[in-house]
């Protein structure tokens, strides 16, 4: 399940192989010539544990062979505490701003990190418009933002829509993910991908409050216009899968889908849910497009993934491990590497550093890893200098009693992302 409050605070994985190639995964744009060189710095948006202290941005040195390598260099602390701190933008754009979410207060913070080891806070926004609760960001070719809106107003009545943003966090336009025949209740968008190839986008709904939600949506990109609703349920099963088994606790995979992403195609979508269960869709530009449950994880609470050229790599709480798939043929996918943690690890949050080929994970706990990955074959090891310069209980470790900012006390990580390439 999402188990976003207050049991959802996010897990982050690194994979590190620096020096090797891999295409750019989702939303990366890359410039022509641009020399690949790992990041420096790992940010990372963070609650105060107690929630009696400001909640903040941590900055982690992740520059191999440096003298403070896997250590808390700086924090800047937001004037909220207690907002559940969540999704950030899954990567640092161009122009150096940084959007990070605390869903519980309704509030998204602006980070300027074109100083990479010195972020600062540009300011704060809440509802935009008639939309509330903003849960995930994707930028568009303009440079705007699309979000997805959870509900409207302060009691985030259903439905939520999706809300185009500039880099101020002003109201571009917005739409509605209201759909006739459909539950109100049930449409809360969650994430999306955007498909600028065939004018489209394709958001998730899953709630963060309750534990409900199976909905897929297609939009028209140019317009907002929404194209259709597709219950999951209603997905067809191809003929070849690995497991047609219901996840744990006796509910069915296609409930709560989480994060889409787009292949390379430009044109097919992957999807998993929180129930563990691997979607495709397709036809996408067709009146109605083509859902098709492809096989499952294990156990429950599968949360954020990365697409990294034809390996999706799953955070598989359940088996204490990240998962990575080869996806070329993307209705027959095959596991082609694992790397598995201690068994108080359960991994949630994942980004990508692209020019280092790294993940960090996190465990909605206090704990996060650096994980080396092969992007030639999809192999996963964790990081052990990363490992070993962490605190006594393994890993980089958000228990301790003192910060940059001051003496607060424990936090908790959930959205991480790497910094841009110089």
């Amino acid at each position: 399940m999402p188990q976003h409050f207050p049991r959802a605070l996010s897990t982050t994985l690194l994979a590190l192989s620096v020096g090797c190639s891999a295409p750019a995964p989702q939303g990366t744009a890359r410039i022509a010539n641009e020399p690949r060189r790992a990041a420096d710095y790992l940010y990372i948006w963070s609650g105060d544990r107690d929630k009696k202290e400001s909640d903040f941005l941590a900055v982690v040195d992740v520059r191999p062979g440096s003298d403070s390598f896997a250590q808390i260099l700086s924090t800047v602390p937001v004037p909220a505490r207690g907002t559940s701190p969540h999704h950030t933008e899954h990567q640092v754009e161009a122009d150096g701003l940084l959007f990070a979410n605390g869903f519980g207060a309704g509030r998204t913070f602006r980070f300027d990190v074109k100083d990479a080891r010195a972020p600062e806070l540009l300011g704060e926004f809440g509802a935009v418009g008639e939309f509330s609760f903003p849960h995930s960001f994707v930028q568009l070719t303009n440079g705007n933002l699309l979000a997805t809106f959870q509900g409207r107003g302060p009691n985030r009545t259903p439905p939520g829509g999706l809300v185009e943003l500039d880099r101020e966090g002003r109201l571009v336009r917005a739409t509605t993910a209201r759909a006739a025949g459909f539950d109100s209740l049930q449409l809360r968008p969650y994430s999306l991908t955007v498909l600028p190839a065939i004018d489209r986008v394709v958001s998730t709904s899953t709630d963060m409050i309750g534990d409900f939600g199976a909905n897929v949506q297609v939009w028209r990109l140019s317009d907002l216009t929404l194209l259709s609703t597709t219950d999951l349920s209603q997905a067809s099963k191809p003929t070849v899968h690995h497991t047609t088994a219901d996840s744990a606790h006796g509910m069915a995979h296609h409930f709560l889908p989480g994060e889409p992403r787009v292949l390379a195609d430009g044109k097919t979508v992957l999807l998993a849910t929180f129930t563990c269960g691997f979607y495709r869709v397709t036809n996408l530009d067709a009146r109605r497009p083509t859902v098709e449950f492809v096989r499952a994880f294990s156990g429950m609470d599968c949360a954020v993934p990365v697409l990294v050229g034809n390996f999706w790599i799953q955070t598989v709480p359940d088996e204490h491990a990240l998962v990575a798939l080869d996806v070329s043929d993307a209705q027959r996918p095959r596991e082609v590497g694992r790397v598995t943690f201690d068994s108080t690890f359960r991994p949630h949050w994942l980004a990508y550093d692209d020019g280092g080929s790294r993940l960090i994970v996190n465990d909605q706990k206090q704990r996060m890893f650096l994980v080396n990955f092969i992007p030639s074959s999809g192999a996963m090891a964790i990081d052990t200098a990363f490992h070993d310069r962490g605190a006594s209980m393994a890993g980089v470790s958000f228990r301790r009693p003192s910060w940059p900012h001051g003496a607060s006390g424990d936090a908790v990580p959930h959205g991480s992302v790497f910094s841009r390439r110089k």
